[in-house]
C-alpha cells in the first residue's frame, strides 16, 4: 500500500473519477452554467463549467460591470433547472448604487429616470421596484440566497468568507452546501495583505488562492479587472488596424490572470477611443458596439476569438449581434483613415468605470 503525499493519488484513481465526471453530464446531472449570450456558452463547455475561473477585462465604460450583473440577474432565466447561491464580492460601488443599477435593469428605465434626476420617478415604477424586492425576499424564504459584501478585503479574507457563506448558506436553508457563483468587483480594489508591498503580488495570491478554491468547492468565479491605459497610447487608437486589439499584456496582472483563469476576456468599446473603424478588418462601429476578445479559452469547443455585442447603457443590458459591416472584410494591411483623437497621456492602471 503507498502512502501518499500532498494530495498524491493513483492515476487509475483520478482516471475513475473523470469517468464519474463525464457520467454525471452524459446523465444530465451536471449542467455548465449558462450566460445570456450564445457566443460565451459556446467559448466555454455549452457554458460556464463548475469549478472553473473566468477573467473580464476593459477599459472603464465598456461594460464589464453591465456583463457580470446581466449573468446574476438572468441566471435564473437562463439556468432554471439548476440551484445554486450567488456571493458578490463589490468593491467598485455602494449597495444604494448597486442596488439602483439593478432596478434600472429590472424597470428598463435609464438609470437618472430611476434616481429622479430631471423628474420625480412615477409611481408605477417605483412599486415595480418594491415588487422586485419582496419576489427576492420570496426567493430567500425558499432558501435561494444572494450575498453582496461591499467591504474591501485581503484575499485571505476571501478565502474565510466564501469558505464561510458555502457553509452557512447551506445550514441557514436546510439545504446543504449548494454550487455558489462568485464574482469580484475587481481585482485592483483587493485589499493588501500587510506582507505585500505591491499591488502585484496582491494579485498572484489571490489568483493562486482561487485556484486552489475552484478545485475544492463547486464553484465558478467570475473576476473583473482593468486593462492597462496602454490601451490608450496613440498607436493603439491608429484606425484598422490590429494594434486596436487588446492582448494579454494590456491586462493588469496579465500573466497571473492567463495562468489561472480558464477563460479571459477583454472587452473593447472603440467608439469611447474615439475609434470608428476598428481593427484590421475595419469594422464599421458605432457608439454602443462592443467587441468581446477571446484571449483564453482552455475547454472551449468553438475556435471563434471575437464576438459581437451591442451594449443598451440605458436598460443596462448586453445584446449580442451579428459581425458588423467593414470596410477591410479581408483584413489584410491596414485601413486608412483620417480620425480625430484625444490626447492621452496617463499610464497604469485607472479603477474608474461605468
Amino acid at each position: 500500500m503507498i502512502t501518499h503525499l500532498n494530495g498524491g493519488r493513483l492515476y487509475s484513481e483520478m482516471l475513475e473519477e473523470g469517468l464519474k465526471y463525464i457520467e454525471d453530464r452524459m446523465e444530465g446531472r451536471i449542467k455548465s452554467f449558462k450566460t445570456p449570450w450564445d457566443g460565451f456558452n459556446k467559448a466555454g463547455v455549452g457554458g460556464l463549467e463548475w469549478g472553473s475561473l473566468l477573467t473580464l477585462g476593459a477599459r472603464p465604460g465598456s461594460g464589464k460591470t453591465l456583463v457580470v450583473s446581466q449573468i446574476l440577474r438572468e441566471s435564473r432565466i437562463h439556468n432554471p433547472d439548476q440551484d445554486f447561491h450567488v456571493l458578490e464580492f463589490q468593491f467598485e460601488m455602494g449597495g444604494k448604487q448597486a442596488a439602483s443599477r439593478a432596478f434600472a435593469a429590472e424597470t428598463a428605465l435609464d438609470y437618472n429616470v430611476v434616481l429622479s434626476t430631471s423628474r420625480s420617478l412615477d409611481k408605477f415604477s417605483f412599486d415595480h421596484m418594491k415588487k422586485h424586492t419582496m419576489d427576492f425576499k420570496s426567493l430567500e424564504r425558499q432558501g435561494v440566497m444572494r450575498v453582496v459584501l461591499n467591504k474591501p478585503l485581503t484575499h485571505v479574507e476571501i478565502k474565510k468568507t466564501i469558505y464561510h457563506y458555502y457553509d452557512e448558506l447551506g445550514k441557514i436553508t436546510r439545504q446543504g452546501s449548494k454550487p455558489m457563483i462568485i464574482t469580484i468587483d475587481h481585482s485592483w480594489l483587493i485589499k493588501k495583505a500587510a506582507d505585500e508591498k505591491e499591488k502585484i503580488a496582491t494579485l498572484y495570491n489571490t489568483v493562486e488562492m482561487l485556484m486552489e478554491l475552484k478545485n475544492d468547492l463547486p464553484i465558478i468565479v467570475i473576476m473583473i479587472t482593468q486593462l492597462n491605459r496602454s490601451m490608450e497610447e496613440p498607436s493603439r487608437k491608429t484606425p484598422g488596424t490590429i494594434a486596436n486589439y487588446p492582448t494579454s499584456s494590456d491586462i493588469f496582472g496579465g500573466d497571473a490572470l492567463m495562468q489561472g483563469s480558464d477563460m479571459v476576456i477583454a472587452l473593447s468599446r472603440p467608439a469611447k477611443a474615439d475609434i470608428n473603424v476598428f481593427g484590421p478588418k475595419g469594422y464599421l462601429v458605432k457608439n454602443e458596439d462592443i467587441f468581446a476578445h477571446l484571449l483564453k479559452v482552455r475547454n472551449g469547443a468553438d475556435d471563434k476569438n471575437l464576438l459581437f455585442m451591442r451594449a443598451e447603457f440605458n436598460k443596462q443590458r448586453m445584446i449580442e449581434v451579428s459581425e458588423p459591416a467593414a470596410s477591410n472584410p479581408n483584413g489584410n494591411g491596414y485601413v486608412r483613415f483620417s480620425q480625430q483623437r484625444r490626447p492621452q497621456q496617463s499610464e497604469g492602471p485607472d479603477i474608474s468605470d461605468i
